[in-house]
């Protein structure tokens, strides 16, 4: 196929450029994707270049699968050799081939963050802290952002002004290494860090790595963090091309440790570097765009550019300001209503609602129940973090790792066994006194101190886990089929049928069953992978590796929403310390607020067709306060040009975008939710100055529209609980 049809001048110059290292400055909607994907496409049909010699880096697993997918189209044909995946994945790759330099086995185990949480756990209660108390969670915290920034439990330096209990927390950091080393684990830090250890002490390693690869090929670089980067030099030599594509706009990742210096600097790191800008977006509007270009260009620390479209003008973007969250709720409901009445081929799916935080989707899922409109929301409980495949992943586990006791320990009582704490201590002792794991120890010491029933019971577990090691290596064997009948062994089966509610039940085993199809698939599709290969696929799935398509409306941060795009997108919450928020704003300074501007940039790019954005001035319990409207707003463009000039709760929108002022300002109280949430034809809200003909002015505090009654705080001091009717109250100020 013609590989340069569809591009324009920007994207073919930077699909064919010769340049050793190169930048593309990708701007929102710019096709990113198109262009890495017809780059290497053209590195293999034009340039002559091996697949194998080429390297790419992405974002998700999910992005992956995506541009491999692409590739393949491109080449025409399903054997692609291009390796293709996350840094994690890689590092996964590396140390299964070299890890052993470190004292590690290559059937290693992956721990995904519940696993970690839960080791952290353990060694904290055993040094006297509680499980869920403020120090253990502190130190989860701790730990996980030294290990980011890939520092060693064993030399890390304690700091005279640190964090309060930081040696402490380093204790439980060294006993987790030592745990996690005996038990044959790595956390999703490890695969990077240890990475980058064997390349930096062991030469020939490093130079065996460095000469497998031409070209790497970086997708997202605006989110590449420190250690990523580092990783990335390490595996280049003096001849390797360095290819990397992003966007400083977008960089919304620093909380977790992406550096967005290291986009900004790619021209004074590599000497002779080009950088290419993409401007023209395929994706939005020119009103979207507009808004858009006119809120990021507040930023100071950027690559300028301006998107521009070939696409219709579209239409305006709508700002939407309301008196209460209900208010805000419905009026989007309302929207969302027109939208499938009047728009031909409309899907619920086009729709997506995007927020700052988790927290702020509850309005819309009691409003969203209360009218029966289906939505899902992005970021709960995914399908690799549900309960019962947790529980099978671990019996997956321990057939290729006997020492890992974070999955033993979840399963050894699930079904029930008599495990309780007095004989799990005593499986703890003899483990320690014996050198073994915890499922070596049952497996091979014959008196551990258990009951005869926990020992008949184990007994039968252990023969599952041989009798099905022993099918494993049988190629003959169906692996769906040798999985299906371990779990049935076990007891697993039986084991779901002890819930009370049937339809979890159904949905419980549903689940464990899409599982093992989900492995029969991955080994039909990568017939050269094992199944531990699928065990770490598991353990390295992402959120957006799981988004899926269906008839609902979407709800999701905006941090989810990096990658997406949906026809019609509201951006809920515009309110000044939600979002922008307040802690980003307090912690980071300016660069807070560049970061929530560029998140705020990236909420509004989503959106092909129409953008909609919408504030409460409710009192907000996140920020203590009524809602001012965001100052992002009217920095795109789209309202009054100081946020000063809003009342929170009584500036009025004009048509011309003002809004009407009021002199006397109101002070906040905290509202009453329990009632009010369907009260969008109440005629009081919290906040509201009111007039009783017997008691005075005062502030309405909180309201129950089922009950028709307000509560006020009335100038005097005096909280009353009263009937909210004309017959009482003098019409509202």
């Amino acid at each position: 196929m013609n590989l340069y049809e569809n591009l324009n001048s920007k994207q073919l110059e930077a699909v064919t450029t010769s340049g050793q290292y190169v930048r593309v400055i990708a701007g929102a909607g710019s096709g990113k994707t198109q262009v890495l994907t017809t780059r290497i496409a053209y590195l293999v049909q034009e340039i002559g270049t091996p697949e194998d010699r080429i390297v790419g880096f992405t974002f998700t697993n999910k992005a992956a699968g995506e541009m491999t997918n692409r590739l393949k189209k491109y080449l025409e044909r399903d054997n692609v050799r291009v390796r293709l995946s996350t840094f994690h994945s890689f590092g996964a790759r590396l140390l299964r081939e070299d890890i052993d330099v470190l004292g590690y086995s290559r059937s290693f185990t992956i721990y995904d963050e519940e696993d970690t949480s839960s080791l952290i756990r353990n060694i904290s209660v055993e040094r006297g802290h509680e499980r869920r108390g403020e120090l253990t969670r502190d130190a989860i915290n701790f730990i996980g952002a030294v290990k980011e920034k890939g520092l060693d439990a064993f030399t890390y330096k304690i700091r005279p002004h640190g964090f309060v209990n930081e040696k402490e927390f380093v204790e439980i950091w060294k006993e987790y290494e030592r745990r996690l080393k005996a038990s044959n684990c790595l956390d999703f830090s490890d695969l990077i860090s240890k990475s980058i250890t064997i390349l930096e002490e062991y030469r020939a390693i490093r130079e065996k790595w460095q000469h497998r690869f031409d070209y790497i090929l970086v997708d997202e670089f605006q989110d590449t963090n420190d250690l990523q980067y580092k990783l990335i030099k390490l595996l280049m030599h003096q001849n390797t091309s360095l290819y990397v594509v992003g966007d400083p706009d977008q960089t919304i990742y620093t909380w977790r440790g992406a550096n967005e210096r290291i986009i900004m600097n790619f021209d004074s790191d590599f000497k002779n570097a080009e950088t290419i800008i993409l401007e023209e977006n395929y994706r939005s509007t020119k009103y979207i765009l507009d808004a858009a270009n006119k809120l990021i260009a507040h930023n100071k620390n950027r690559v300028e550019k301006n998107l521009f479209t070939a696409k219709e003008k579209g239409e305006p973007v709508i700002v939407q300001y309301t008196e209460s969250d209900s208010r805000e709720v419905n009026w989007i409901y309302e929207q969302i209503i027109s939208l499938r009445l009047n728009v031909k081929d409309f899907s619920f799916r086009d729709v997506a609602i995007l927020m700052r935080a988790n927290y702020l989707t509850l309005p819309f899922e009691r409003h969203f129940l209360h009218k029966n409109v289906p939505y899902r929301i992005y970021g709960g409980v995914r399908f690799y973090q549900r309960r019962e495949i947790k529980d099978v992943l671990a019996y997956l586990r321990i057939l290729v790792n006997e020492k890992d006791d974070i999955s033993f320990s979840r399963i050894v009582n699930v079904p029930r066994r008599g495990m309780g704490n007095v004989a799990m201590e005593n499986l703890k002792i003899a483990a320690l006194k014996n050198e073994y794991s915890l499922f070596e120890t049952v497996h091979y010491v014959e008196d551990i101190g258990l009951s005869s029933a926990s020992q008949e019971q184990l007994k039968a577990l252990m023969n599952a886990v041989d009798e099905t090691r022993t099918k494993l290596q049988n190629d003959k064997l169906e692996l769906s089929t040798v999985i299906n009948d371990y779990i049935q062994k076990v007891g697993y089966y039986e084991h779901i049928k002890t819930e009370k509610d049937e339809d979890k039940q159904a949905d419980m085993r549903a689940n464990v069953q899409v599982l093992i199809a989900d492995i029969k698939q991955f080994m039909n599709d990568y017939p050269e992978s094992t199944f531990n290969d699928y065990l770490e696929n598991a353990s390295l799935h992402s959120a957006q590796d799981e988004v899926e398509e269906g008839d609902y409306i979407t709800l999701m941060t905006v941090h989810m929403a990096k990658g997406l795009e949906y026809d019609y997108i509201f951006v809920s919450g515009l309110v000044e310390g939600v979002f922008p928020n307040n802690r980003a704003l307090l912690d980071a300074g300016r660069a807070g607020e560049e970061e929530e501007r560029r998140l705020c940039y990236v909420a509004f790019t989503r959106a092909r067709k129409r953008l909609y954005l919408t504030m409460s001035s409710q009192y907000n319990f996140a920020i203590a306060s009524g809602g001012r409207p965001s100052r992002f707003i009217s920095e795109a463009g789209l309202g009054p040009p100081k946020i000063k000039e809003y009342h929170p709760k009584y500036g009025t929108p004009l048509k011309e975008g003002g809004v009407k002022q009021v002199k006397k300002e109101a002070p906040r109280y905290r509202a009453n939710y329990a009632e009010y949430d369907y009260a969008s034809d109440f005629p009081y809200a919290v906040n509201d100055i009111v007039e009783h003909k017997t008691f005075g002015s005062g502030i309405v505090t909180a309201i129950f529209p089922t009950q028709t009654t307000i509560e006020v705080k009335f100038d005097t001091g005096e909280v009353k609980r009263l009937i909210a009717s004309p017959k009482y109250f003098k019409e509202k100020k």
